[in-house]
């Protein structure tokens, strides 16, 4: 009876260690179009998560992450993976290494008061120090948005295929 208690707990641990995600851990979330990947790169102590939302959109699994993962992002974003993971909102899929990929030093999101857009906030991601602007430069609307999205807003983004670009 003990060995068996001993078992039991041994195969509990061994569970939550080998479901603990990791940096660079790439995630599958399903969208009313089809799957999208996620890029683990950063913890933020402060924020939470932060992930690289990869390109494309895709009816399959890739049969490898490597290109995929090395491509330029649409967008980065703060999400809850450690959450959606335990929810199987997101499934663990690959790794890849973050070398070269880290936490932008700025990102931006509107200022809106009452109803009224009174331009964009610029944020700098350390300080939290935050620049409004009327208009935006050409580099600031490749800024990624400020915040954090939960799984619900990330599937409706990505099934709508929202995108910096569309973000005026």
């Amino acid at each position: 009876m003990l060995i068996k208690a001993y078992l039991s707990i041994s195969i509990t641990i061994w569970v939550s260690l080998m479901a603990k995600i990791k940096i660079g851990d790439i995630f599958e979330i399903v969208t009313p179009i089809g799957k999208a990947y996620l890029h683990y790169i950063f913890k933020d102590e402060s924020i939470g998560d932060l992930i690289r939302v990869l390109p494309g959109i895709y009816a399959e699994r890739p049969a490898s992450f490597e290109q995929l993962a090395a491509s330029k992002e649409r967008y980065m974003i703060f999400f809850p993976v450690s959450v959606a993971n335990k929810r199987k909102i997101i499934e663990l899929v690959g790794n890849y290494p973050t070398t070269g990929f880290t936490k932008p030093a700025f990102m931006r999101t509107e200022h809106i008061v009452k109803g009224d857009f009174l331009g964009w906030f610029i944020i700098n991601t350390k300080t939290w120090q935050r620049e409004l602007k009327k208009e935006l430069s050409s580099e600031q609307k490749e800024l990624s948005p400020w915040g954090v999205w939960n799984d619900t807003l990330l599937i409706e983004r990505l099934g709508n295929n929202w995108s910096l670009q569309s973000w005026n």
